[in-house]
């Protein structure tokens, strides 16, 4: 459709400049060595499942304020020795869900690990109290410090919960891969950006790109951040520059993995001006599927199947093992 091609093109060519500030690099090379030193605490308790397939471990680790984060560990109940491993990471309001939400990444060889993200859905709350401006809502709280922002706190605990696929003698430290979609999608950026031994990322619809613009269009959660700054319009340098930090429009160019990534031209929660923002920075193989249809769920139950055949082509993890 001509129509279509008219859309992407400009999308396809869209070059923002990055935001990062003066000390970017320093920021999270410390993050990540904080991250990777201080002790997981992790514990596996074996669950039964009526999924025979399936090994179930209840996980918990602890967050860098000590809140344990609960997830789930995976395993196909027939692998033989070290396995891939596909780290899940969900979109805004869920949760890490129940194990048969998964069962596709087994049926395909590959071992899980997900978690909960923070004040969400699941069970994992917060030793840490955030600060903000209006009614609680996860995107707008602390946002006035890099440090206190609520996606350190969220983005600290999903690198701690990928270290967890580099340390498992059962799981294999070189086919880790990373997806989610929406909130999970632009977690899957920022980790396959922070953590360069991951082999292969899938995002879907992902947020976290192009902030400043995802907050002045008041475009999905971001509309919050949009809220606080029109009742205090003097904190937007300060606002902007903590959102600087976790944007994957000053991430993505780090990333050196093969990357699938996904966008509704229709979105209005991450629109995909947004995506291609972040997305035309990366410099990996990469391949983008644009839904023309699409809106925040992208291509759907469709997409999956691109997903798992990505996942068979690329960086050594097949869809059997």
């Amino acid at each position: 459709m001509l129509l279509v091609d008219e859309q992407l093109a400009p999308l396809r060519a869209l070059q923002v400049p990055e935001t990062k500030q003066p000390d970017f690099d320093a920021f999270w090379a410390e993050t990540v060595a904080r991250v990777k030193e201080t002790p997981l605490q992790a514990t596996f308790q074996p669950l039964a499942y009526p999924v025979p397939g399936m090994r179930v471990l209840d996980l918990t680790f602890d967050g860098l304020d000590g809140t344990p984060v609960h997830g789930w560990l995976l395993l196909p109940a027939a692998a033989h020795g070290p396995v891939p491993v596909v780290v899940c990471y969900h979109g805004a309001g869920g949760s890490r869900g129940e194990p048969a939400h998964f069962a596709y990444w087994l049926l395909a060889g590959c071992a899980v690990l997900t978690m909960d993200f923070r004040m969400q859905s699941g069970l994992t709350g917060s030793h840490t109290g955030f600060t903000t401006h209006h009614a609680p809502y996860w995107m707008s709280m602390g946002l006035l410090d890099k440090r206190a922002f609520y996606f350190y706190h969220t983005w600290t605990d999903a690198l701690r919960l990928l270290q967890l696929a580099f340390q498992r003698p059962d799981l294999d430290a070189t086919r880790v891969a990373v997806e989610g979609g929406s909130q999970g999608g632009g977690a899957a950026l920022a980790m396959a950006a922070l953590e360069p031994r991951v082999a292969l990322c899938m995002a879907d619809v992902p947020s976290m790109c192009r902030l400043e613009k995802r907050v002045f269009d008041r475009s999905g959660g971001a509309h919050k951040i949009a809220d606080v700054l029109c009742d205090h319009p003097e904190l937007l340098g300060q606002v902007c520059a903590t959102l600087s930090y976790f944007d994957n429009l000053n991430l993505a160019a780090r990333i050196r993995c093969p990357v699938l990534v996904s966008c509704g031209l229709k979105d209005p929660v991450c629109p995909p001006d947004t995506i291609f923002a972040a997305y035309n920075k990366i410099t990996a193989e990469k391949e983008m599927i644009a839904y023309p249809f699409g809106e925040h769920g992208g291509g759907g139950v469709v997409h999956l199947r691109r997903k798992l055949e990505f996942l068979a082509a690329r960086a050594g993890l097949p869809l059997t093992h």
